[in-house]
Formats: structure tokens, sequence, C-alpha cells
């Protein structure tokens, strides 16, 4: 597995991210839970709830998770392409707006 996410480094972050969003949802549900259940609202509404598998209060917020699962991980590929996939061949347009940068950074250092 170690293998894998070295030679892969975008698996290396997303799972990284999974495990680390992961544990800040659950710490976040188990405070929301142990409050609710602290001060004697939970069992006030845990009937009213009706937490079955086809609640809404449950299949809502999974759609959700899966939801800005997919946004991460099409944002990260996009980072990832674009951060490490250049293209090694410079083209005209490249190579012209690259001295366009470069005239433009020396003209900063004189100033």
């Amino acid at each position: 597995m170690r293998k894998l996410l070295e030679r892969y480094p975008i698996a290396q972050y997303v799972a990284g991210m999974f495990i680390r969003t992961f544990i800040i949802a659950l710490g976040l549900f188990v405070v929301l839970f142990a409050i609710l259940q602290l001060t004697g609202v939970y069992a006030q509404i845990e009937s009213a709830l009706d937490l079955k598998y086809s609640s809404p209060f449950v299949v809502v917020p999974l759609w959700a998770f899966l939801a800005l699962a997919v946004l991460c991980l099409f944002v990260g590929l996009l980072i990832y392409f674009h951060q490490y996939k250049r293209a090694l061949v410079k083209t005209t347009f490249g190579s012209a707006f690259t001295g366009i940068l470069e005239e433009g950074n020396a003209g900063e250092g004189k100033a």
C-alpha cells in the first residue's frame, strides 16, 4: 500500500483528506450527540426523528457527504493535473507569455 501511495501522490492526498474529513465529522457528531444527550433534548426528540435506515435525517447527510466527496475529488484532480501534469513541450504562446512575465518581474526589482 505504501508503494502505491508513493507512486501516485494523488491517491495519498485523496485518502488523507477523506480520513481527516471523516475524523472531523465524527468528532463533531459525537460532540453534538453528547450535548443533546446531557441536556436531555435527545430523549425528547428521539421518537420524532424516527431514525430508521430510510429516515431523511440519515439519508440526507449521507447524500450530502457523498456529493461533497465527489466535489472534493474533482477539484483535487483539477489541482493535481494543473500542478504536476504540465506539458514538457513549450508552446509559442507559453514561451511568449513567460517572456512577458520575466520582463515584468525584472522591472519590479528596479523600483
